[in-house]
């Protein structure tokens, strides 16, 4: 655990307390994991909104974990582009907070919360593990507030730092689940690029097995409450294990989307990817600095190359299910 001096002691006292929580949280819990590093962050600061990302391929990020006051969201996928808040901490590696541009970063990307009023302070934090070359953007993590000037540099430096211990225990479930496949001979799933074909048969198993279960609660008879109540706690446990390694598959590389990517020159895989985040000719000129001519040329080439007639194709190409 690094150095909490940096802290007030009423915060370090505070943030102790969260890391013991977060790294005795049992592997495959990761919804609590995130959820319990939202509820801390919420007593140092208030929380409208909160959200954990991580990044797959080029184009988009998994959201494993999404909070819009007072509840939960479910999980989901979001393609961003190159002037969004996802790529600015990707290529930056360090936080970004509303005061830095008044808010015109964060609002250019993913909204949350009620659609009729904008966030008013937000902070975003880069997950960071650690490798050989350095420190490596995994994913982000933002926290967000309706009201303004709620994050003070502490509360950035505090996000940080569980940003930390969150990847930290992370990286250790990863560890345990290597280390049980080598002892017990368990099969591991492959690390490499998945397909629409792996993630599917992935998704058909677990639900089979959640089949499996209803089928021996209700032929066992649901006159016992206590009984029903414990399965039921079974079951909710095995959805959440469930939701947790489907995530882990969907970050993992698309395998078409990576293939078709790497036919194409750089500047066509910047235009590629502006289409896949639904932007018009226009748009894709003024973002790249070139002219309106010059982008068509470069999407009739990706038509060329993916051997399609509409955009659409391409779009569906670079989709999380690619």
């Amino acid at each position: 655990m690094s150095d909490l001096s940096q802290f007030s002691p009423w915060l370090a006292e505070i943030l102790r307390d969260a890391y013991r929580t977060l790294s005795y949280l049992p592997d495959g819990q990761r919804r609590k994991l995130f959820n319990q590093w939202r509820v801390t962050m919420g007593t140092i600061a208030p929380v409208d909104s909160f959200y954990v990302a991580f990044f797959r391929d080029e184009q988009y990020l998994v959201l494993p974990y999404v909070y819009d006051a007072p509840e939960e969201r479910s999980p989901g996928h979001q393609i961003y582009g190159p002037d969004r808040l996802a790529a600015w901490i990707k290529g930056n590696a360090k936080p970004y907070c509303y005061r830095m541009d008044d808010g015109l970063l964060l609002h250019r990307g993913f909204s949350f919360g009620d659609e009729e009023r904008l966030s008013r302070d937000a902070i975003a934090v880069p997950l960071l593990q650690p490798s050989a070359h350095g420190a490596a953007v995994i994913g982000l993590a933002s926290m967000q507030s309706y009201q303004s000037g709620v994050y003070d540099g502490e509360v950035v430096r505090a996000f940080q730092w569980l940003a930390d211990g969150v990847v930290r225990a992370l990286v250790r479930e990863q560890e345990d689940i290597a280390r049980e496949s080598t002892l017990f001979g368990r099969e591991a799933l492959a690390s490499g690029p998945v397909s629409v074909v792996d993630v599917l048969e992935a998704f058909g198993q677990q639900l089979e097995q959640l089949r499996g279960e209803i089928i021996r609660m209700v032929d066992g008879g649901l006159s016992d409450p206590q009984t029903v109540l414990r399965d039921l706690h079974g079951l909710r446990d095995r959805c959440e294990r469930a939701q947790a390694e489907m995530n882990d598959l969907l970050m993992r590389p698309s395998a078409e989307a990576r293939t078709f990517l790497e036919l194409l020159t750089s500047r066509e895989r910047e235009v590629a990817l502006l289409l896949a985040d639904d932007l018009t000719n226009e748009e894709i000129a003024r973002q790249l600095s070139i002219t309106v001519s010059t982008v068509k040329t470069h999407v009739t080439r990706i038509l060329d190359k993916l051997g399609v007639r509409q955009r659409a194709a391409v779009i569906a190409k670079l989709r999380p299910y690619g």
